[in-house]
């Protein structure tokens, strides 16, 4: 029943109980930097706000370079959220000087989801105003603060918390997606909030908890563990592969914008089908008609420094076997510092125009216009 979730177990109430059959302990490397990049976000935005000293800050992101998920990129993308995050609050203390910028605050919203609580980001209080910032390092999905459930949550739960102290009447809720240079705002009445906590969490979760309602199939499956055996996930992709085609060499356009918008859920179920039944077999189940063997894998140095010291004594010149490549933008921005970036590097960064893409017309970006379109897509 966490925040996160939200808006599986609102859209389909049974999940919160049929995810506790499946095993939780497996951590994928996408969730793991995904740890990490908040860990560095935190501690340096606690540096900043002067709760740990520079001897602190220095030691702790010593410990966090150590781990194998870290990547010098990683502390440049996270340092876009740090400066938005601070800019925020100085926003906030030039209109409440007492303003409060909380960090991996607790938050409670038991008063609408049984034992409802979670770990938001970073809060900031203030008279009137209370922001919910949430940090999303992972690049795959676009994540927007419009509507977004978890956000609502936490905000429903600080609100609580702060309301009766700085008498708020805006949550302003966002998300810092910095791997996609993505900044989504949502604003939202605390009367709003409140109604929508009473009238659309309370009743929904207190079926998720019971396990009752009915299975509802949608986007919200993506991150569900119960989809690759879930009936009625599978149902619905089925379904299309069983559709009764009045031609059955030609689809009509309606059939196959059908087809098209399914793609991403149907993708996505049958790749977690494949990946059920090899966990599965890994741990010693046999599928009929399957077996397990070992993949293709390439060959690679055990040490690097060594197989450079025996061609070096082998008469090879350092520079037949040895190449460099120039780091990326954000590493070199961090190392050039970014107000010194623009004037010295300015002129040889461009950002291409990005390839054609086919979206919902729910998508934020503007629409191309067909001949700049078929140029591109040359």
């Amino acid at each position: 029943m966490s925040a996160s979730g939200a808006s599986r177990w609102m859209n389909c109430t049974p999940s919160a109980r049929l995810e506790e059959k499946f095993d939780e302990s497996s951590t994928s490397t996408f969730a793991a930097e995904g740890t990490l990049a908040h860990e560095f976000g935190d501690v340096n935005l606690r540096f900043k706000n002067g709760e740990i000293d520079e001897k602190t800050l220095k030691a702790e992101l010593k410990k966090l370079r150590k781990d194998k998920h870290y990547t010098s990129e990683m502390e440049g993308e996270v340092d876009k959220y740090v400066t938005i995050v601070m800019e925020a609050f100085a926003v906030a203390k030039a209109r409440t000087p007492d303003a409060k910028l909380l960090i991996e605050e607790r938050v409670d919203f038991s008063h609408l989801v049984e034992k409802g609580f979670g770990t938001g980001d970073v809060c900031i209080v203030a008279d009137g105003f209370l922001d919910v910032i949430d940090l999303k390092y992972g690049k795959g999905v676009k994540v927007d603060a419009d509507k977004n459930p978890q956000l609502m949550l936490y905000g429903s739960g600080a609100l609580r918390n702060f309301d009766m102290v700085y008498d708020i009447h805006t949550v302003n809720l966002v998300i810092v997606q910095p791997r996609l240079d993505h900044l989504s705002e949502w604003k939202i009445s605390t009367e709003d909030l409140i109604e929508w906590g009473q009238k659309e969490v309370k009743p929904k979760a207190a079926k998720a908890y019971q396990g009752k309602g009915v299975q509802k199939a949608g986007d919200h499956c993506k991150w569900c563990k119960v989809k690759a055996m879930c009936a009625t996930l599978a149902a619905v992709n089925v379904k299309l592969a069983q559709h009764d085609f009045k031609d059955p060499h030609l689809l009509t356009e309606s059939q196959v914008l059908g087809v098209y918008k399914q793609i991403p859920m149907l993708v996505d179920w049958a790749n977690a089908v494949g990946k059920h039944l090899l966990d599965e077999a890994v741990k010693g189940k046999k599928w009929q008609g399957l077996k397990l063997v070992e993949g293709r894998s390439n060959r690679k140095w055990t040490d690097e420094k060594k197989v450079q010291e025996a061609l070096i004594e082998n008469l090879f010149d350092e520079k037949e076997f040895t190449t460099t490549k120039l780091q990326g933008i954000t590493a070199v921005e961090k190392l050039v510092g970014k107000s010194e970036f623009p004037t010295i590097l300015g002129n040889l960064v461009i950002k291409p125009q990005g390839k054609p893409t086919l979206v919902p017309m729910s998508d934020k970006r503007p629409e191309m216009g067909i001949e700049q379109a078929k140029e591109d897509f040359k």
